[in-house]
């Protein structure tokens, strides 16, 4: 008998920028569609509970025939810090290239936290990524916004001066000195380019800070053209108290396509960041579903 916590996926080898990639496949077995899940920094394969939940629940729905994927990008766990949004976009477009190869029908990006500006990211028209069918946004919550919180606007604002100084000189690969750097990042190397990206409010992963004016978020939004479904958690840990979460979802929706975003958009009542309480975690996944049966 396989102990506690044991879990089954099938293992898929496929060609990607980062070297020995492989997909695990979860959940219903001879799935024609594919929901492809993105952690946030510092994840990887398994380290969020919810998508194995979602696997299960996908079982009970033989007809919408979806299976979970989830992959290591060159970006997963401590790596993020000398990477980019586009090398996560890269990563992604390869794996969604090679699910098309086997036979995928429908392929839906689920992100969480940073998995989030990656789907974003994914729409940009510069990276010419392989087309998918919907996207979905979990906890997009704004990194600038969490390390104002932990460190406090003013130190995080010098640290970025720094950053800024090291790019400009042709030095942007270099590691960040930790002592400008908020204390969960001292332990993890990062370049000055990725804590600008991070941290700046013109920073290239910054979609989802609510301070941004809307000429300069507008388009981001405009430019998704697949169904679109926007879920904070109600108790991110990451989302500073003054942000109305509804009221933020209900702007972003505003700028979108008409019919693109899903009307079960919302808050995940009592959820954390990572949606690890159970009754969260039940409402989270029968919305997930609800959004992939709407796609047509």
């Amino acid at each position: 008998m396989a102990p506690p916590g044991t879990f089954i996926t099938t293992v898929h080898p496929f060609t990607s920028p980062t070297p020995h990639a492989c997909a695990y496949e979860a959940g219903l077995a001879d799935a024609k569609n594919a929901l492809v899940f993105i952690g946030g920094l510092g994840d990887g394969p398994h380290t969020v509970p919810y998508p194995r939940a979602i696997a299960k629940r996908l079982e009970a729905e033989p007809k919408l025939s979806y299976s979970v994927f989830e992959f290591r990008l060159t970006s997963s766990f401590n790596s993020f810090g000398l990477a980019c949004l586009a090398n996560d976009v890269a990563d992604i477009s390869a794996l969604v290239n090679y699910l098309r190869s086997i036979g995928k029908q429908r392929v839906v990006l689920m992100g969480h936290s940073t998995g989030s500006q990656d789907c974003m990211e994914y729409t940009s028209p510069s990276h010419s990524a392989a087309p998918v069918d919907g996207y979905i946004l979990q906890a997009p919550v704004s990194d600038r916004g969490a390390l104002a919180q932990e460190m406090g606007a003013s130190r995080l604002d010098e640290g970025l001066k720094i950053a800024k100084e090291l790019i400009i000189s042709g030095r942007g690969h270099e590691y960040m000195p930790p002592q400008h750097l908020s204390p969960s990042f001292h332990d993890i190397p990062i370049s000055a380019s990725r804590w600008y990206a991070l941290g700046a409010s013109d920073g290239d992963d910054n979609y989802f800070d609510a301070s941004l004016p809307d000429d300069v978020i507008g388009p981001y939004w405009k430019r998704i053209d697949k169904p679109l479904l926007i879920l904070h958690s109600g108790n991110d840990e990451f989302v500073p108290k003054h942000v109305d979460k509804n009221a933020l979802i209900q702007h972003w929706k505003s700028f979108c396509q008409p019919s693109i975003a899903s009307e079960l958009s919302g808050v995940i009542p009592g959820a954390g960041h990572r949606v690890e309480e159970l009754d969260s975690e039940k409402w989270l996944v029968n919305t997930v579903v609800k959004f992939l049966q709407s796609i047509k």
